[in-house]
């Protein structure tokens, strides 16, 4: 997992993958923030190798939010406004898929795991967190109470990152 926020984008885009990098380029210089909610389609054929989600969403406690995790592609978590906490742990053979979806949308849920430390980052506005495929995470949870956020979320297609 990638934790970072505008202030240091460019000083530390070179320690990642190009194609985060351009992520975050396609979210300033076609102004998504601003955007309408939806699905903007990016790089390749119908979006198929990058494409971003505008979304607004209510941030809820983290127990009503499953964690969850993708096969195929890496998210690129942007807050626009609000604030959330987004949780997150690696991926182990122990863990109970409760919901599997990834044949369908690349995403399976997850039963909470109370054997599970849970790291949690706080975003502000302006902030990001990269998650891998290896990274199960929590997005969208209250910090102290419920909050409207306007998000971005950048689906990085998996053949975009081999080296």
């Amino acid at each position: 997992m990638i934790i970072s926020d505008l202030k240091h984008f460019e000083q530390e885009r070179h320690l990642w993958p190009a194609a985060i990098g351009r992520g975050i380029d396609y979210i300033l210089n076609r102004n998504l923030g601003e955007a309408e909610a939806g699905r903007y389609d990016l790089e390749g054929d119908n979006g198929l190798l990058m494409f971003a989600n505008v979304q607004e969403v209510v941030t809820r406690p983290a127990e009503e939010q499953l964690p969850e995790s993708h096969v195929v592609y890496t998210d690129i978590q942007f807050l626009v406004s609000g604030e959330e906490k987004i949780s997150f742990y690696k991926l182990h053979p122990d863990a109970k898929v409760i919901d599997n979806k990834f044949e369908t949308h690349d995403v399976a849920f997850y039963e909470t795991d109370p054997a599970q430390l849970e790291t949690g980052i706080l975003l502000k506005p302006g902030m990001f967190a990269v998650c891998f495929p290896s990274d199960i995470h929590r997005p969208n949870c209250l910090i102290t109470e419920a909050s409207a956020n306007k998000k971005i979320v950048v689906k990085v297609h998996k053949d975009l990152l081999q080296l």
